[in-house]
């Protein structure tokens, strides 16, 4: 059974149209919040061969809608994106499998790399701080190609860019010659099928992350990082679904940041009546050192002083642990509506160890010591424990998805509190 074939058969299971293959963000945040142990259009990001499996259809999104709402206002999201993926089929094989794919995506935010960017840095004038400008060129670009046994190969480049200028509050840019941030990212994956019952995926990026007050060129010093992540799908028909194994690991440089980081698990997903179900564990050590940067726990800003003395004086935080997550959809009521939850819970022992010399000021550790630490309990934000959801499907064509606000059951309806959604999400498919 080649790749295509399992995503036809996961539909006759009872998928949402076809759920495993045209997933969307609010999906994947209501769901279990991770891709790692479904196969979906969103794992594209994490291996760019996955491109060739999801020819000729749309994708776009309002954005996120987690900030604070008074009762009686509202407030745009924030972030939407659009894009799309195009097959060129190549007949001259006589496989439907072998064709050549190329999409592109606008404005999205990569969170692999961009909580590596500070809100503010201070530059030559250390009496200085400038604010760190948004990037505007966000665009993801994907070449990929199938062969006819169905094996695939895929590139994928991202580029964030902002130089010289800002945002005003009214939406007009000016100059500020000392706005400076760019993230550019390359990717190469491939999908390989070494027997019928398995697929196997590897995927390698070599990133750059920058900011200050001047340009930098691309090469002009050696802060590199490495991103790397597997998988296998391996057809478990006991189960009607799969058992993946799956591991990842990057390290991260940035100005003033170095970030390793190693994860490894193992989940199953399955088939249900009129629905699919998923669930994994992972292994997760992570080791992060940063010097010159200062921390708002309270607002959640960070500033990063690039006026550093001759010596670093770095700080050092290392979390060892494990994370548990899920998620499950199902029809109700009828064959184009799907309800969906998840959720993900992950306990970490992290120890932290400060530079004597950074004594009284707030960086990545505050003092010496140990102690435990979970992903947010309940903020709304993609990153917390549970999420809720529903989605659409219009005659197998385009296909809404809506991640509910978390307190939207609790909230007094006669005082209009709040919002009722926090993500929403379409593909169309042609």
């Amino acid at each position: 059974m080649n790749f295509r074939s399992i995503i036809v058969a996961s539909v006759a299971f009872g998928v949402i149209g076809v759920g495993s293959a045209f997933a969307t963000f609010a999906r994947v945040e209501s769901m279990g919040k991770k891709t790692t142990y479904i196969m979906d259009d969103v794992s594209i990001f994490d291996n760019p061969a996955n491109i060739n499996f999801y020819p000729n259809y749309l994708i776009g999104e309002f954005g996120t809608y987690t900030d604070d709402v008074l009762a009686g206002t509202n407030k745009d999201p924030s972030q939407p994106s659009f894009g799309g993926i195009f097959a060129l089929p190549l007949k001259s094989t006589g496989s439907p499998d072998a064709r050549i794919s190329i999409g592109g995506l606008f404005n999205r935010i990569d969170t692999e790399l961009f909580k590596y960017l500070p809100s503010r840095f201070i530059g030559d004038n250390a009496r200085d701080t400038t604010e760190l400008p948004k990037t505007v060129t966000n665009f993801d670009g994907f070449l990929g190609g199938s062969f006819a046994g169905g094996n695939a190969v895929g590139l994928h480049v991202f580029i964030a860019h902002q130089e010289g200028g800002y945002e005003t509050p009214s939406g007009v840019y000016q100059v500020n010659k000392n706005s400076y941030a760019s993230i550019v990212r390359a990717d190469a994956g491939i999908n390989w099928q070494f027997r019928n019952s398995i697929d196997f995926e590897a995927s390698f990026g070599l990133a750059r992350i920058q900011y200050g007050p001047e340009h930098k060129g691309f090469f002009d010093d050696g802060d590199f990082s490495y991103l790397g992540k597997t998988r296998a799908f391996f057809t478990l028909e006991a189960i009607d679904g799969e058992l993946i194994p799956a591991a990842s690991g990057s390290f991260i440089q940035a100005p003033g940041i170095r970030n390793k980081h190693a994860q490894v698990g193992l989940g199953i997903n399955v088939a249900l009546d009129r629905g699919f179900f998923w669930l994994g564990a992972d292994f997760i050590w992570n080791q992060m050192k940063a010097h010159d940067w200062e921390f708002d726990y309270t607002t959640n800003q960070s500033t990063y002083n690039s006026q550093s003395a001759d010596e670093l004086m770095w700080d050092s935080r290392k979390e060892i642990g494990g994370e548990i997550s899920f998620g499950i959809e199902r029809n109700i009521w009828f064959d184009w509506f799907v309800i969906r939850v998840g959720g993900k819970k992950s306990i970490l022992y992290t120890s932290c160890k400060q530079d004597p010399r950074n004594s009284g000021n707030s960086g990545i550790c505050l003092e010496n010591g140990s102690f435990f630490s979970t992903n947010p309990l309940g903020d709304g934000t993609p990153d917390d424990h549970v999420g809720f959801g529903f989605g659409i499907n219009i005659e197998e064509k385009l296909k809404i998805d809506v991640t509910v606000a978390e307190d939207l059951l609790f909230r007094n309806p006669f005082q209009g509190e709040g919002r009722l959604f926090s993500r929403i999400s379409a593909t169309y498919s042609f």
